[in-house]
């Protein structure tokens, strides 16, 4: 993620911590504060500023979930939720990146089908309390107009995608995250189907016989994995909606900490390697939140 909103020189006296651990804390603290703000700016008052923030409360949440869970040493199940965190992520940028009302008009349209679907598994609640609730006839009413706005092809894909139309992978690499699906979500998504080698101890035995250093040393790479996706991931949500909200104090905060995350990338993977054919950073350029 590269910024150019300021060529001023970082002030020598403000020191950026690379810890990972105290930066993720200290997003945590920020992030809370964008989303208080974000609830009571004109942008809470938009169907599309109301979509933006529920994906952005949404991210907070989870990131709050994922240090509850590490300071039980719960690391597998932070892994779980790093999966929503990173779906979370994708899904903001995705709607960003789009027409605003097209983007709201789908996704309003593929949560009606999909709560219609749940509704017919139930029988519409017939002969229960909650049946007026969820008259039969007003949500086929609904799902004619919805089917009358797009094609056969493109309703299936709504349904089984949601808004997006894409699978994940596809969503991911939409905006920009391909290393992101294949290094993340597919390491999380073992966990959340319950086989995570590098936790089941069956595995453990079998891989790691004798060498115990060996095998603390990967769930400590495990656990520093992370603590580093998830900063980058709220981090990136964070920043656009405090430019969103137009709060610059919020916005000066999180750069400083998307530099942290950067000193903390350096000193783990290296400096930034340029991709084929990619140009360096003009002059004055901040790149933060690499993936």
């Amino acid at each position: 993620m590269r910024q150019t909103r300021s060529k001023q020189k970082e002030d020598p006296g403000i020191r950026v911590t690379g810890d990972i651990r105290k930066l993720n804390q200290r997003l945590l603290e920020v992030s809370e504060k964008v989303a208080a703000e974000a609830r009571l700016h004109a942008i809470a008052q938009s169907a599309p500023g109301k979509i933006l923030l529920s994906f952005f409360q949404k991210a907070v949440n989870t990131f709050k979930a994922i240090e509850v869970l590490k300071k039980e040493r719960l690391i597998e199940e932070a892994w779980i939720l790093l999966r929503v965190l990173l779906e979370t992520h994708v899904n903001y940028f995705y709607f960003i990146r789009g027409d605003a009302e097209a983007m709201t008009r789908r996704y309003v349209d593929a949560g009606m089908l999909d709560k219609l679907k749940q509704l017919r598994e139930v029988n519409f609640y017939e002969d229960t309390s909650a049946e007026n609730l969820h008259r039969r006839r007003d949500w086929e009413l609904a799902e004619v107009d919805i089917r009358a706005r797009y094609s056969a092809k493109e309703i299936e894909s709504l349904k089984r995608h949601g808004f997006t139309g894409l699978s994940f992978q596809e969503r991911a690499r939409t905006v920009g995250l391909k290393a992101m699906y294949e290094h993340c979500y597919r390491i999380a998504s073992r966990s959340v189907h319950t086989f995570d080698p590098a936790e089941t101890l069956l595995f453990s035995d079998y891989a790691f016989p004798g060498q115990r250093k060996e095998k603390q040393e990967l769930l400590r790479l495990r656990r520093e994995q992370l603590e580093s996706n998830q900063n980058m991931l709220l981090g990136r949500m964070a920043f656009i909606m405090s430019e969103l909200i137009n709060e610059g104090l919020f916005s000066v905060q999180l750069t400083l900490l998307g530099l942290g995350y950067e000193k903390f990338r350096d000193r783990t993977t290296g400096a930034v390697a340029l991709e084929p054919g990619e140009r360096p950073n003009p002059p004055g350029t901040l790149r933060v939140w690499r993936e």
